[in-house]
C-alpha cells in the first residue's frame, strides 16, 4: 500500500517536471521582442529553436563558419557562422529550416530580410523559398521563390508579410548547384532606405543612376555578356544581352520597386545589385 502510493507519488512528480520542462522550452522559444534577428552564431539564444523538415530526403541545414560546397575562402556576413544547406548529394533534397515561434502581433506591417549566397556549379543554382504559417497547424503559404546564383553576400530586403505569422521557413531544394548559405535573418517593420541599399552594392559592375526612372547605365571592368533583371519574388523579367564593357538599357516599363540586376561577365561569372525603380 504504501509503496504503491509512493510510486504514484513520484509518478506524479516526475510527470509534473516534464509538463514544467515543456512549458519553459515553449516560452524560450517564442520570439516576440522585435526587431529580431538570427545571427546563427554559438552564442544565439534563439538558433537552437530553429527546427527543420524533410520534405525530400533528409539533408539538414548546418550552423557552421565553411560552406559543404563551393564558395571557398567565404566568410560569414557578420560574425563567424551562417545557416548552410549542404547540397552535396546527386539527388533533388529539400529542407525547411523553420524558426521559432513568433509572437507579432505589435507587427502591423512585419518584413523580412535576409543575407543570401547561391552559387552556381555548372551553370546549376537552387532554388530557395520562403514560406510563413499563421499557426503551428496551418498549412504553409508560399511568400516567394526563386533560383538567383549570387556568388557573394547579398540582402534580400523588407519583403512583405501578413500580420500576426506564427513562423516562416527557408527552404532549399538542391538544384546541383553549390552549397546555400543564409545569414542575419531579421524579422521587424523597419524598412531600409534608398541610401541605405546603396550601401550594401559591392559589385565589379556599376549601375547609375539608382534609384532610376527611364534609363539604367552600366560600367563594368570586363566584357559584359548579359544582364538580367529579377523582381522581388524572384521572377527573372527583363533580359538584355550586351557583350560590351558598358552601355544602358531601358527600364521605364518596369513598375516601381525593388529589382535584382544580375550582370554576367565574359569569363561566367555574376555580379549582381539592388536597383529601386521609381
Amino acid at each position: 500500500m504504501k509503496t504503491s502510493l509512493f510510486f504514484k507519488l513520484m509518478m506524479n512528480r516526475q510527470f509534473f517536471s516534464f509538463l514544467l520542462m515543456l512549458f519553459v522550452i515553449g516560452f524560450n522559444a517564442q520570439v516576440s521582442t522585435f526587431p529580431w534577428t538570427e545571427t546563427f552564431e554559438d552564442s544565439s539564444p534563439t538558433r537552437a529553436s530553429w527546427t527543420q523538415i524533410y520534405e525530400t530526403n533528409n539533408v539538414s541545414w548546418t550552423f557552421t563558419s565553411a560552406a559543404t560546397t563551393g564558395s571557398i575562402g567565404v566568410t560569414a556576413f557578420a560574425g563567424t557562422k551562417f545557416a548552410n544547406f549542404p547540397a552535396n548529394t546527386t539527388s533533388a533534397d529539400k529542407t525547411k529550416l523553420v524558426s521559432p515561434p513568433l509572437n507579432s502581433a505589435n507587427l502591423t506591417s512585419p518584413k523580412i530580410s535576409f543575407y543570401l549566397i547561391n552559387p552556381q556549379q555548372n551553370g546549376n543554382a537552387n532554388w530557395v523559398r520562403i514560406y510563413y504559417r499563421m499557426s503551428a497547424t496551418d498549412p504553409w503559404s508560399t511568400l516567394m521563390g526563386f533560383q538567383p546564383p549570387f556568388a557573394s553576400w547579398y540582402l534580400f530586403a523588407n519583403i512583405g508579410m501578413p500580420p500576426n505569422i506564427y513562423q516562416v521557413a527557408i527552404e532549399c531544394e538542391n538544384a546541383q548547384g553549390y552549397s546555400t548559405l543564409i545569414d542575419n535573418v531579421t524579422i521587424s517593420n523597419d524598412v531600409l532606405s534608398s541610401k541605405e541599399i546603396s550601401k550594401l552594392s559591392n559589385t565589379q559592375i556599376k549601375y547609375f543612376p539608382n534609384p532610376v526612372k527611364d534609363i539604367l547605365n552600366f560600367k563594368g571592368e570586363e566584357r559584359i555578356q548579359e544582364i538580367s533583371i529579377y523582381d522581388e519574388s524572384g521572377k527573372k523579367v527583363q533580359t538584355n544581352k550586351v557583350e560590351a564593357d558598358q552601355g544602358s538599357m531601358n527600364v521605364s516599363a518596369l513598375s516601381g520597386g525593388m529589382y535584382i540586376v544580375s550582370g554576367k561577365t565574359e569569363n561566367g561569372e555574376i555580379k549582381t545589385f539592388k536597383m529601386i525603380k521609381k
